[in-house]
């Protein structure tokens, strides 16, 4: 339920923030806050529920999207280590919302943070290879327009061999 609760969250902050206009500045940082904020006490609280002496998966969600044609299952779960992964992302998104503050293009960067910690928590609760490996690859195209954006010229060099070797070469090493 708490992960549900999550990334619903998540997606309403971000489906929010992509339609409001850059002059709300208080607007989007109560939005970017509030979302992050959420999300940060929502995993908080799914640690305090986490039982340690299970080696079950915990706080299991499964969405089944079924038509005649297709049959899909989407399962998401925490275990011991991908639940301290998983609130160590909220954190520090959170603390990253909180230091880009005054920044001039506050709407895409939190955006752009938000998109991140949404795809971050996905990779950390996915049980499926496929999804893993989808919500992996997926982090990839707002680190690499972040890195662009507000990077040095070097940084902006070395993200894009970075991408191309994540997007390529890796796939055939493996």
């Amino acid at each position: 339920m708490f992960l549900t609760l999550i990334f619903s969250v998540l997606l309403f902050t971000i489906f929010i923030l992509f339609f409001l206009k850059n002059t709300n500045i208080n607007l989007i940082r109560f939005f970017s806050l509030f979302g992050s904020g959420v999300a940060l006490i929502l995993s908080c609280m799914l640690m305090i529920e986490f039982d340690p002496n299970s080696y079950h998966f915990q706080s299991i969600a499964t969405y089944k999207i079924s038509a005649d044609f297709l049959n899909l299952s989407f399962t998401f779960g925490l275990d011991g280590i991908s639940l301290f992964f998983f609130v160590l992302s909220s954190f520090l998104i959170f603390l990253c919302v909180l230091f880009v503050w005054e920044e001039p293009l506050l709407k895409e960067y939190a955006l752009t943070l938000l998109i991140i910690d949404l795809l971050l928590l996905l990779v950390f609760s996915a049980l499926d290879v496929l999804l893993f490996y989808i919500f992996f690859e997926g982090i990839l195209i707002p680190m690499y327009l972040m890195i662009g954006v507000w990077g040095s010229r070097e940084r902006k060099i070395r993200a894009v061999y970075l991408f191309f070797f994540t997007l390529f070469l890796a796939r055939y090493l493996c």
